[in-house]
């Protein structure tokens, strides 16, 4: 995360709220006057990427994220350089046409599209291996190299230092495969793709979607006007929670390095190679946790909700958690609009709610909150904690 030196870039995100350090840490959008209940106090138009889940990849339009109700859309981009796209199983799908001509228009000589489904061709192939094949002596493998990770993480004096060094390693080892390799061997590297699951899968997708962006945006394709140029601007500033992630659940130290970091660096095309780095891959992902907004269908009937994928949006990521929250997320065909609830005065933290648990009692909440590593102290939380504590006396 960036330090606050820049920070006066990010009070232009919105004319009606400054992004300002907060007194529990971080950052957090403040109102810049006194503003009344229905005002939207910010816009993203489109998000600078997303993922969608394989179960739903053909009933939620990769454009506006519309869910079909459980149909197949008939809109769709294959490759173009398969011959065969009419029988092809891999493809994006959309609710329209306006839909799929925005994200032609938006791609970049069909980068973004063929290599998302260069990864849908690779994880097709990876689950038909497993249904034919016995990979127990590779399983077994990886299981004794998780638990190795997780007792050097425990006796590491440095998780930070540990971690780093990790990355550092299979960046090392990829490069050592890539030198023994002549330059016919290199345009096909599938036999080192790593076997990959649905959630890897679901990662790769977004990490692949930033790379697109960044590469858009150095090749001057993206206007400094647009809104995927200013919400690249702000990614840098959002902040990272990989060390925490890991150090909670240590098995994602192998999956970052060991199965997506080498899944981008054996199959990605070369135009997005420059971006494949430690630091870059590693900054992405640490950012996901606390920063993306999920996909969700509700179920108005009973309340259910189905998770389709998740998406990010920088812009607005400095709204900050509360149980009673007074700014609520309203999506609209893949924009975010943020609408106020109540009245609020100048100077007052503008908050959203970030989980379906917002009418549980205080444990639920709490427990489902710990995954953004934040105990929450909002005014709601406060009042139950003593209202439990008075009870206790």
């Amino acid at each position: 995360m960036k330090t606050d030196e820049n920070a006066d870039f990010l009070n232009t995100i919105s004319p009606y709220f400054s992004v300002k350090p907060t007194k529990y840490g971080g950052r957090g959008c403040f109102a810049n006057t006194d503003l009344v209940q229905g005002t939207i106090v910010h816009r993203c138009s489109s998000p600078l990427s997303s993922t969608i889940t394989r179960p739903f990849k053909k009933q939620v339009c990769e454009s506006c994220f519309k869910f079909s109700e459980g149909k197949t859309f008939k809109f769709k981009l294959t490759s173009r350089k398969n011959t065969s796209t009419s029988t092809s199983p891999s493809a994006l799908y959309f609710c329209s046409q306006s839909c799929m001509d925005k994200f032609i228009a938006l791609d970049i000589d069909d980068l973004y599209l063929e290599s998302v489904l260069n990864v849908e061709r690779l994880f097709l192939r990876i689950l038909k291996d497993r249904c034919q094949m016995n990979f127990k002596d590779e399983e077994e493998q990886e299981t004794e190299m998780i638990l190795k990770l997780e007792n050097e993480l425990k006796q590491s004096n440095n998780n930070e230092l540990f971690i780093s060094q990790k990355w550092q390693e299979v960046e090392m080892i990829c490069q050592l495969q890539l030198s023994k390799l002549k330059t016919k061997q290199r345009q096909n590297l599938d036999g080192f793709i790593p076997r990959i699951n649905e959630n890897e899968y679901l990662d790769i997708k977004y990490i692949i979607g930033i790379l697109c962006q960044m590469y858009k945006n150095e090749y001057k394709s993206l206007s400094s006007e647009s809104s995927s140029s200013l919400e690249l601007q702000i990614f840098p500033y959002l902040q990272s929670n990989d060390v925490e992630k890991i150090f909670k659940y240590p098995y994602l130290l192998h999956s970052y390095t060991n199965k997506i970091y080498k899944f981008l660096k054996f199959s990605t095309c070369e135009n997005l190679q420059p971006y494949i780095t430690p630091p870059i891959i590693r900054s992405i992902i640490g950012k996901t946790l606390t920063n993306v907004y999920g996909i969700w269908s509700i179920d108005e009937t009973n309340g259910n909700e189905e998770f389709f994928g998740y998406s990010l949006y920088p812009s607005a990521s400095f709204f900050n958690h509360s149980c009673h929250p007074n700014v609520i997320k309203i999506k609209n065909e893949g924009y975010f609009s943020f609408k106020l609830l109540r009245n609020v005065q100048k100077n007052e933290e503008l908050c959203v709610n970030y989980g379906v648990y917002i009418n549980d009692d205080f444990e639920t909440r709490q427990k489902f909150l710990k995954q953004w590593f934040f105990d929450c102290l909002c005014q709601r939380c406060v009042e139950e904690i003593n209202v439990k504590n008075k009870e206790k006396v």
